[in-house]
C-alpha cells in the first residue's frame, strides 16, 4: 500500500529531465522523429529540398531537451552504421543553457572558439579521426577549418548537428548568433548535405542570411494527450488519466506528479484511477505545480508576474481583454494607452508566454501551459483565480453587448468564464449566470443578421475545452439558439 503522508522533495526531487529515460519509451514525438528521418533520407541520398534547417520550438517543459537528446542517440555513429540508408550519421550536440553548459560561456557572452571546438571533438571522436589543433588559429580560421573538416567527412557521413536552448544566445549574445549563422550555419547548411536541428521556446525567425531562411523548417511541439501522458512515465492507462486532469499533458508537470507519486509507493503500472486521484491531493499537485510554474516564469521579471499569472487565464490576448483584465484587478491604472498594453504584450511574448495565433489575429498562451498555470493559482490563490475569472466573464460580457456582430470573438469566452465561476459556486451577486445573460441578450440585442451566428455555431461546435467545461444543457441550449438565429439545422449530437 503506498504511503498518504504528503511528500516534501529534496532539492534534488524535481528537476527538469532533458534526455530520455533509458527505463521508459520514448512516447509521443512520432511525427518528429519521423520527420526528421525522412530528411535524412534525403538527404544522404542526395535529393534536393529537404531543408535541412530543422527549428523545434515550444513552451517552457514542453519536452524540446528531451527530443534533441533521443535525436543526438539515435544518430550517433556507434552501432548506427549497418542496415542504414546512404552514408551512417554522426551526431553532436550543444546545449546553450548557461546554467548548464557553463563552459560555453565567458563573461556573459557565448565562447565562440569552445563551441567550434567541442562541435568538432564530438563529431571526430565518432567518426575515429584526431582533432585537429587549432587554439593557436584566430576564430575565423578555426571556424573555416572546422566547416572544411565537416565538408570533406560528406563522402562517408551525414553529420547531424544539434543545438538546444537557443533562446539564451539569441537573448543574451545575439552578435554570438548571427556569427553561428553566417560563419556555421549558413556554409553547412549550402551543402544540403548536413542536418541542422535548434530547439527554442520561440520560433527563431532572426536569421539573416536568405540562402539559411530558405532551408529553415518550423515545427511546433504539442503537449501529450491523455495516454501518452502515462506512457511517458510508465503508467498505465488509469493512472495516466489521473495525471492528465492535472498535468493537462504538459510533460514537465506529468512528470513531476509522476515522479512524487512513485516516491510515495504508489505503482503506476498497476494502481487503479481511482488509487492515483486519491493520491495526487492538493498538497502533492501544489508541490508539483509550484515547481512547473517556477520553471515557466524564471525568466519573466518579478513586476510581471502577477499580471503574467492573471493574463493566462484568458483563453486569448489582445490589448482589450489585457486592458480589461488588468483594470478589472486594479493590477494598472485606468487610463493607460494601448501602447502601454502592447508593450507588455511585447513583454509577456519577449518571455515566451505568449505566442502569435497568425489564424485568428490574437496572442495565445499555449493551451497546456494555460491550463496549468490556472490550475496552480486555483490552488495556490483561490480568490484571485475567482477574481480572474470575475474580471474576464464582465470584459466578453460588455464587448458581446457592444460588438454584436462579433458574437464568435466574445460569446464562447463569456460562456467559458462564466462556467468556471458556475463550477465554483461564486458567480457575483452583481452578475448574472450566463443562462440569463445569454437569454436577455436574445430578447433585447441579437443581431439579425445570420453570418455572425453562424461564425459563432462554427466556433462553439470546434471548441472542445468549452463543452468540457459548460454544463451539458448550458451548452446544448447555447448551441441550439445560435444554429437557429444561423438558420441551420441542429443536430442532436453535437456534443457528447
Amino acid at each position: 500500500m503506498f504511503s498518504s503522508t504528503p511528500v516534501m522533495p529534496s532539492s534534488q526531487t524535481l528537476l527538469p529531465r532533458r534526455a530520455p529515460d533509458p527505463h521508459l519509451p520514448f512516447c509521443n514525438r512520432q511525427a518528429e522523429l519521423a520527420i526528421i528521418q525522412k530528411k535524412l533520407e534525403s538527404i544522404s541520398c542526395g535529393q534536393p529540398g529537404a531543408l535541412p534547417i530543422m527549428c523545434f520550438w515550444g513552451a517552457a517543459g514542453i519536452g524540446k531537451s528531451w527530443l534533441l537528446a533521443e535525436l543526438e542517440q539515435r544518430y550517433r555513429r556507434d552501432g548506427r552504421d549497418s542496415g542504414a540508408v546512404g552514408p551512417p550519421t554522426v551526431a553532436a550536440r550543444l546545449d546553450m543553457d548557461r546554467t548548464i553548459a557553463r563552459a560555453l560561456w565567458r563573461n556573459g557572452k557565448l565562447d565562440r572558439p569552445r563551441v567550434i571546438q567541442e562541435l568538432w571533438h564530438q563529431l571526430a571522436e565518432q567518426i575515429r579521426v584526431p582533432m585537429q589543433d587549432s587554439e593557436n588559429f584566430s576564430l575565423e580560421e578555426q571556424t573555416r577549418q572546422f566547416v572544411d573538416q565537416v565538408t570533406r567527412w560528406l563522402e562517408n557521413f551525414t553529420p547531424v548537428i544539434l543545438f538546444d536552448t537557443m533562446d539564451n544566445v539569441v537573448r543574451d549574445d545575439e552578435a554570438a548568433f548571427l556569427w553561428l549563422e553566417k560563419d556555421v550555419v549558413e556554409p553547412l547548411a549550402m551543402t544540403d548535405r548536413v542536418l541542422l536541428v535548434f530547439a527554442a521556446r520561440g520560433e527563431l525567425r532572426r536569421w539573416k542570411r536568405f540562402q539559411v531562411r530558405r532551408r529553415v523548417d518550423l515545427f511546433p511541439l504539442a503537449a501529450f494527450d491523455a495516454l501518452t501522458a502515462g506512457e511517458a512515465v510508465g503508467a498505465n492507462a488509469g493512472v495516466s488519466r489521473a495525471l492528465y486532469r492535472h498535468a493537462f499533458g504538459h510533460p514537465l508537470a506529468n512528470e513531476y506528479l509522476a515522479r512524487l507519486l512513485s516516491e510515495q509507493g504508489l505503482p503506476l503500472q498497476t494502481a487503479t484511477e481511482e488509487e492515483a486521484e486519491a493520491a495526487l491531493t492538493p498538497a502533492l499537485v501544489q508541490t508539483a505545480l509550484r515547481e512547473v510554474v517556477r520553471y515557466i516564469f524564471a525568466r519573466v521579471p518579478d513586476t510581471l508576474r502577477t499580471l503574467a499569472q492573471a493574463a493566462a487565464v484568458l483563453r486569448w490576448v489582445n490589448v482589450e481583454p489585457l486592458r480589461g483584465l488588468a483594470e478589472g484587478l486594479r493590477l494598472i491604472p485606468s487610463g493607460r494607452s494601448d501602447a502601454d498594453y502592447l508593450d507588455l504584450i511585447g513583454q509577456l511574448q519577449a518571455c515566451h508566454l505568449l505566442y502569435w495565433e497568425i489564424s485568428d489575429g490574437t496572442f495565445r498562451v499555449p493551451m497546456a501551459v494555460r491550463r496549468l498555470l490556472a490550475h496552480a493559482l486555483e490552488l495556490e490563490e483561490p480568490d484571485r483565480f475567482r477574481a480572474v475569472h470575475v474580471a474576464a466573464y464582465a470584459f466578453h460580457r460588455q464587448h458581446v453587448e457592444e460588438f454584436p456582430w462579433y458574437l464568435a470573438r466574445y460569446v464562447p469566452e463569456a460562456a467559458y468564464h462564466g462556467a468556471v465561476l458556475c463550477r465554483l459556486g461564486s458567480v457575483p451577486e452583481e452578475a448574472p449566470n450566463f443562462s440569463d445573460w445569454w437569454n436577455k441578450f436574445l430578447a433585447q440585442q441579437a443581431p439579425k443578421d445570420v453570418e455572425p451566428w453562424n461564425e459563432l455555431r462554427e466556433v462553439l461546435e470546434s471548441d472542445r475545452e468549452l463543452q468540457e467545461t459548460m454544463p451539458t444543457e448550458e451548452y446544448r441550449a447555447l448551441h441550439r439558439t445560435t444554429a437557429q438565429h444561423g438558420g441551420a439545422k441542429i443536430i442532436s449530437s453535437t456534443r457528447g
